[in-house]
């Protein structure tokens, strides 16, 4: 695996008895976490729900500065439930957290479960057997139930970016699907929820791993990095919920940052620094959407003030340095007037 040279403590809490319904499904369960004390036994809880347990869950403790691990300990201990708690000693962000699990895993199969969500009963039952049926395909993924204080909005993510007739062959009855080009599909980002996701062990060592140099937009560059190890099979149920609050990076106080990281990771595909190869007209299309990622950062960044904005632009251009022609060439009056306005008005909340 790439990039991640971190010390670690680990603490093995694993008491080796078996689901009474059935052995476990042949896939481990990584839990990245950071700060995650009051939340985590959710989605501890979910995963021994399932109808049919996994191998083991590792959840890697993204050196948070609460008790996050001690509470995953005494969970798995008032359970019986084998869990690995492994301690990062440096804060390193959720794709190194993610790719020491995949490291760590003696399964075939990883499945992903982020901290403040969780799995329905039959996520693993769903998931793990697509892999097990098709031995062309490296990852099989679902939709998710999105679920903030206000509102809770099922097939949130998968439905509603997937043209079944133009992106997706029919398998089983039409009840599971293929992306027929994976990576075409998901060069404008990513439309796979990572708690709703499987994959083979093998196939993710093979592609690298996720790039921990992003803290947004990793997992996008995974599956465009595993769109080149084989098959991405689907469902369109929903498997998981996705609880959105003001902790995680999709609340909008965050959205400056995303977009950042979203002009670097485009930059980066076009460049070839991520082990993606890309046809002509992939690049094209990626070039294109590269410049709408600038527009809708520099809007962001606007929001922010006057100095915030020329700070930032004078920052990305001196990090990415190939990104100064497009920098110009999307040059944004409207966006300078706002970070104008936005300076005398103060930023929003």
């Amino acid at each position: 695996m790439k990039n991640l040279l971190l010390q670690e403590s680990t603490v093995t809490c694993d008491s080796g008895e078996k689901n009474p319904s059935a052995l476990p499904l042949d896939v481990t369960v990584v839990i990245a976490a950071y700060n995650r004390s009051k939340l985590i036994t959710r989605a501890l809880d979910s995963v021994r729900n399932q109808i049919r347990w996994p191998k083991e869950i590792i959840v890697v403790d993204d050196a948070s500065t609460d008790n996050t691990a001690e509470v995953v300990s005494e969970w798995s201990d008032r359970h019986v439930f084998p869990v690995r708690v492994v301690k990062l000693t440096r804060n390193a962000g959720p794709a190194a957290a993610r790719n020491r699990g995949i490291e760590l895993a003696r399964t075939a199969y990883v499945a992903f479960l982020d901290s403040d969500d969780e799995h329905v009963p039959t996520t693993l039952t769903r998931l793990v057997p697509l892999l097990d049926t098709y031995p062309d395909a490296v990852l099989s993924f679902a939709d998710a139930t999105v679920v903030t204080p206000s509102e809770v909005e099922q097939h949130a993510l998968v439905a509603r970016y997937i043209d079944l007739k133009r992106d997706a062959i029919p398998v089983q009855d039409g009840s599971v699907y293929q992306l027929s080009d994976a990576k075409s599909k998901l060069l404008n980002g990513s439309i796979i929820p990572t708690c709703t996701s499987c994959f083979r062990r093998v196939a993710a060592l093979r592609a690298g791993g996720m790039p921990a140099a992003f803290r947004s937009g990793e997992d996008w560059l995974f599956w465009l990095r595993l769109s080149q190890e084989g098959l991405f099979m689907f469902q369109l149920d929903d498997l998981a919920y996705i609880h959105r609050h003001e902790n995680n990076l999709t609340h909008p106080k965050y959205s400056e940052f995303i977009a950042c990281q979203s002009v670097k990771a485009c930059l980066q595909l076009l460049i070839g620094e991520n082990d993606i190869v890309l046809t002509d007209r992939q690049r094209e299309k990626t070039d294109q959407h590269l410049m709408k990622n600038i527009r809708s950062w520099r809007y962001h960044l606007s929001r922010l003030g006057i100095k915030a904005y020329i700070d930032g632009l004078e920052n990305l251009a001196a990090d990415c340095p190939a990104l100064i022609t497009k920098l110009r060439l999307s040059s944004d009056p409207r966006s300078l007037l706002r970070a104008i306005y936005y300076s005398f008005r103060g930023t929003p909340k």
